[in-house]
């Protein structure tokens, strides 16, 4: 399992899932961390421990609970359900959520570059993936180009799929070097919206790759180009004040910004429409009409963070279009 993962050949909604399994185990930890709970180093241990813990203690006092049906996938799921969230996951959520004065010295880590790198290491490890997904195809592209047998449409195939890795490539560095963020979004809901829209976005990249014809592919790589292109100059002048989540790290009004507030978005649904050609249909457009929608509403909950944490910004908002210079 483990080699799949690291050659790019677990599927990205099976990885998907085990993530979203695993991050729901752990909330006890997650949400203590955030709250800068006073006992969250007690709460983390237990957490680690909590499955074992369950599995040995329903062993020796409730036997037949653990009894399941190898080839009945219910009865396995309800045991792995037991031994995983059973009474003492629930108590530790319910601990972790408990009011209480906060550790001090988990309020000033919170602070710290450090805490930021681990608050967006999912993100960083699923742009990762998404890159490494694509090993295989570019591989066996670039053995025929070396060869002297690639056609065309291998090329531009080529080409195209390149600048989609390198995209998500640059994504993840951004996100391990920039600052840490001075303002930040409050409540869950602008947090969802961000972190489902950006793994929706990278999930494109899961699907399989559309055999096309020449013109099509052409086209899904001009796209995906332009796009690309177009994010890496934005990227550049945002430089270190990158964000995924609504945060706020320093305000940007020069360069592309001075055309449109949201400038990475507008070159982001660019390559969206590049990619959505470039994988399988009808799931690509649909995911890519999905990530599009959230772009807007993303966009929404960042201006709040920047106005509340700039006041300059309302005057540059005033002046400025959202996505289309003049337009929109």
């Amino acid at each position: 399992m483990l080699q799949q993962i690291l050659t790019g050949q677990t599927r990205g909604a099976a990885l998907l899932i085990g993530a979203a399994i695993l991050f729901l185990y752990l909330l006890p930890s997650v949400i203590g961390l955030a709250r800068a709970h006073r006992r969250f180093v007690l709460i983390l241990v237990l957490n680690l421990a909590v499955s074992l813990i369950q599995a040995l203690i329903a062993s020796k006092l409730f036997p037949s609970l653990l009894v399941f049906d190898p080839h009945n996938l219910p009865s396995l799921l309800k045991v792995a359900a037991l031994i995983t969230f059973g009474p003492g996951w629930l108590a530790l959520l319910v601990w972790s959520l408990l009011p209480g004065v906060p550790d001090p010295r988990l309020v000033r880590f919170k602070q710290t570059k450090s805490y930021d790198t681990i608050a967006a290491l999912p993100l960083i490890l699923w742009f990762a993936y998404g890159a490494l997904q694509l090993r295989a195809i570019l591989v066996y592209d670039a053995g025929q180009m070396m060869a002297g047998t690639a056609s065309l449409y291998v090329w531009v195939q080529f080409i195209s799929l390149t600048m989609a890795a390198i995209f998500d490539l640059m994504l993840v560095y951004l996100l391990v070097v920039r600052d840490r963020a001075v303002g930040r979004s409050k409540g869950v809901w602008p947090r969802v919206f961000g972190v489902v829209g950006t793994f929706m976005g990278v999930g494109i990249l899961q699907l399989p790759v559309a055999r096309l014809d020449l013109p099509l592919q052409l086209l899904a790589a001009v796209l995906i180009g332009v796009g690309s292109l177009g994010s890496a100059l934005v990227l550049w002048r945002l430089g270190k004040s990158f964000s995924i989540l609504p945060e706020a790290r320093k305000l940007v009004t020069s360069g592309p910004y001075s055309y449109v507030r949201h400038p990475l978005y507008s070159v982001e649904i660019i390559t969206i429409l590049g990619t959505a050609l470039q994988f399988a249909a009808p799931w690509s457009w649909i995911i890519a009409a999905i990530v599009v929608v959230l772009l807007w509403i993303r966009s929404h909950f960042e201006e709040q963070v920047l106005e509340q944490t700039f006041p300059e910004y309302g005057a540059y908002r005033l002046r400025t279009k959202r996505f289309i210079p003049g337009i929109i």
